[in-house]
């Protein structure tokens, strides 16, 4: 019906034209006496050519509306060019679509470097807040020689900068996460949780926190990158959120996922801050009572995770701990060659 609608309001001046040249032409036989065989005659050839006339519009009119139709239903890409114009005003149209095209073009551009800009300065930040850092912790190795007597005190400095360190690099991967900076290949999951252990080992040691971990030999396609980043995160949650007791890491697969779970003796989360955790910003009660809570390490694992095509999950119960689970899909690719393989012949690839 909008269709119909919107051929007559188009063409209504055409077909006004047309009715009013056939009631004037019939009218003047009429005038003239003409025997009613030709005025029968005269109105059915009439009729004929504006029914002719009329369908031959309608198709037209229907074909450039199916033309735009598709043109819409596909992707708004930079260089897409409308359908050709058969008259001035829908080259006005076109120009006028053309200019804002390339108008949006060059803001998109424009917005795409300065968040590039922006990624790089915080990148050099980053670097330029680590060299002093790096160079107070040596520091404080020098001293722990030379005074060992202020051993806890420069232990608990020690560990502020290492909380400093983490900030900043959160920081950093909280500027990369909308960026293109994936790269998939197959991975060893071992390796990744050993040098997530090792970084938080001191930490671990000076408030008794035990590990319990067999090792595996699970291989996953993943961003070793990004997956080491949310492997210490979900590490550094479990040992801040904890006095004393073990963190448990296992791995294993079953029939539709591989599997990395993450289980901690912490205070654990309540069961109404769960839906949430995952929230930018949310810190839920734990939030309010440890002041150096984010809110942005989970929402960034959960993005980068999202992004890597896994999954994530939390269950937790207050007062026993909170398990985190990361699940792999058995069915990801290795797009290495840009074959699509199953998870097992890639992990079977992987290991010849």
């Amino acid at each position: 019906m909008k269709v119909w609608k919107g051929f007559i309001r188009r063409n209504k001046g055409w077909l006004g034209l047309f009715i009013g040249m056939t009631a004037s032409h019939l009218f003047y036989l009429y005038l003239m006496r003409a025997p009613k065989a030709d005025l029968v005659y005269s109105t059915c050839i009439d009729v004929g050519i504006f029914l002719v006339i009329f369908l031959v519009m309608w198709i037209t009119y229907q074909k450039k509306v199916q033309r735009l139709r598709q043109f819409l239903s596909c992707p708004l890409e930079n260089n897409m060019q409308l359908p050709e114009a058969e008259e001035p005003l829908e080259e006005f149209y076109t120009e006028l679509f053309s200019r804002a095209n390339e108008e949006r073009a060059e803001a998109m551009r424009r917005a795409g470097r300065e968040k590039q800009e922006q990624r790089e300065y915080y990148a050099r930040w980053v670097h330029q807040i680590k060299t002093p850092i790096a160079a107070m912790q040596l520091l404080l190795q020098t001293q722990r020689e030379e005074a060992p007597e202020r051993y806890k005190e420069q232990e608990e400095i020690e560990e502020q900068l290492f909380r400093i360190e983490q900030y900043v690099s959160m920081a950093l991967q909280y500027q990369r996460k909308d960026s293109h900076d994936y790269v998939l290949h197959s991975i060893a999951l071992d390796g990744i949780i050993r040098d997530s252990i090792h970084k938080y080992a001191k930490m671990m040691i000076r408030k008794k926190i035990g590990i319990q971990y067999e090792g595996c030999d699970l291989v996953v396609t993943s961003d070793e990158k990004w997956l080491s980043f949310v492997v210490e995160q979900l590490l550094s949650n479990a040992v801040k959120y904890m006095q004393e007791g073990v963190i448990t890491i296992q791995t294993g697969q079953n029939e539709t996922e591989a599997f990395l779970c993450m289980e901690d003796q912490g205070i654990g989360i309540r069961q109404e801050d769960i839906p949430r955790v995952f929230e930018q910003g949310y810190t839920g009660f734990n939030g309010h009572t440890d002041k150096h809570s984010t809110g942005i390490g989970l929402y960034l694992c959960k993005q980068v995770l999202t992004k890597l095509g896994h999954t994530i999950r939390i269950t937790s119960e207050p007062g026993k701990g909170t398990q985190v689970w990361i699940g792999f899909s058995l069915q990801k690719i290795d797009i290495r060659d840009g074959q699509l393989l199953p998870y097992k012949n890639v992990r079977n690839q992987a290991e010849m």
